[in-house]
């Protein structure tokens, strides 16, 4: 019997949250749902990447809660400005969280 080691696939990644301040900027291209095991409850955890064009080609990322709620919002298409903010505290969980603030070129639909 011969057997295959298994391997997770490989998802290149930029960060955009390295430090408070920093600004990415691009258009939105879409997002790709990824699995990514399963919750404590027994759902499936489903992750989402991010995909835009820069000045510089093409990146991906891997999206914050936050950013995954505001997602729905933007059409494929739009001019993107993600700042990062820091690290915040959720006032009713006492978690820390990365914030961001997203904004969408207004000469581009949403």
């Amino acid at each position: 019997m011969a057997y295959k080691k298994l391997a997770f696939e490989q998802i290149p990644a930029t960060d955009i949250a390295e430090q408070a301040g920093q600004v990415t900027e691009g258009i939105y291209l879409g997002k790709r749902e990824v699995p990514f095991g399963t919750r404590d409850d027994g759902s499936p955890d489903i992750r989402v990447i991010v995909d835009m064009q820069g000045p510089n080609g093409e990146f991906s990322f891997w999206a914050s809660t936050s950013i995954k709620m505001l997602l729905p919002q933007v059409a494929t298409g739009t001019r993107l400005r993600i700042t990062y903010r820091g690290l915040e505290k959720n006032p009713n969980t006492g978690r820390k969280f990365k914030a961001f603030d997203v904004e969408a070129d207004e000469g581009i639909p949403v």
